[in-house]
């Protein structure tokens, strides 16, 4: 039995109105959307095991891979507790969401977080507030996410950890 999102909790996923009225809706897109917040619940999650519930075995994540993490459910949960670790109270904010066919899913996510845990790319924590966009595109089969491709501004990052 899949696992629902209830958006009226307090949530670490926050919709726009527009993103709002897709998912109410009775649709094959709403459906699709579904599953990509059941994909982000799953990565914001401390415990990385629900990955394994919302990725197949053979996922691709060509952001992770370029950076040297090996594919599937594993490169992400590595991905992942580094993020989860050093910014905790990560939010995602997801502004507007796009499809193409019936299995691809795009989003353009605002995500804002707090330098409080673990190293993050090379830096200590500082306590630092961060604010970033991730243009996210992910290709699922079977409910599941079966690729993605995502895209942020690293460098931007980076200069929000380390700027005076």
């Amino acid at each position: 039995m899949e696992k629902d999102i209830d958006m009226t909790a307090p949530q670490r996923i926050e919709l726009s109105p527009t993103v709002v009225a897709i998912l109410e809706a009775n649709t094959p897109k709403s459906q699709l959307l579904r599953h990509f917040l059941r994909f982000t619940d799953a990565i914001l999650a401390t415990d990385p095991s629900g990955i394994d519930g919302v990725v197949t075995p053979d996922a691709r994540f060509h952001e992770l891979e370029a950076i040297g993490l090996p594919r599937g459910p594993e490169g992400m949960k590595m991905f992942r507790r580094q993020v989860n670790g050093a910014i905790p109270d990560e939010h995602i904010f997801i502004s507007a969401v796009r499809f193409e066919e019936d299995n691809i899913i795009e989003a353009d996510l605002d995500i804002s977080a707090t330098h409080t845990g673990v190293e993050f790319m090379g830096i200590p924590a500082t306590g630092r507030k961060i604010r970033f966009n991730v243009y996210a595109r992910g290709r699922f089969v079977d409910g599941k996410m079966a690729e993605r491709w995502d895209r942020a501004d690293f460098e931007d990052i980076k200069r929000q950890l380390t700027s005076s």
